[in-house]
């Protein structure tokens, strides 16, 4: 009986040491004070992508890697686009952070850590004609 609980043990401590931490990053979307329903997609440094979505009452929450800094495009129903900056401290334990973003407006009620909202720009096309 003591070897299996030997084995048990030795099993469980790596599962246990490979635990990251992370953090729920929860908040509300706002236009004009009005709740938004919008998709939200924080990128890091390394490219890596994770999305959420809001609720119809504008609210959302994603779980990110802390110590990191990420793009947070922000897309609406209507397809419109606001671009932020986030940065997660570094941490050693789950924590929990609250941002809400107000888009469309002329500045952003968040905390420090994020930058005034920014429409994408549409970027036109030149349509080359081909030459025989």
């Amino acid at each position: 009986m003591k070897q299996v609980l030997y084995v048990l043990a030795l099993a469980i401590v790596p599962l246990c040491a490979q635990i990251e931490p992370t953090a729920l990053l929860r908040g509300t979307i706002r236009d004009s004070s009005q709740p938004v329903r919008a998709e939200l997609q924080f990128r890091d440094e390394s490219g890596k992508t994770i999305r959420a979505k809001s609720a119809s009452d504008g609210s959302y929450q994603v779980i990110l890697p802390p110590g990191h800094s990420y793009g947070v495009t922000i897309t609406t129903d209507n397809l419109d686009r606001y671009t932020f900056t986030y940065t997660v401290p570094p941490a050693t334990k789950y924590m929990e952070l609250t941002q809400d973003f107000s888009i469309g407006a002329t500045f952003a009620s968040a905390s420090k850590q994020s930058e005034q909202p920014k429409p994408a720009q549409k970027k036109k096309v030149k349509k080359s004609k081909r030459r025989k």
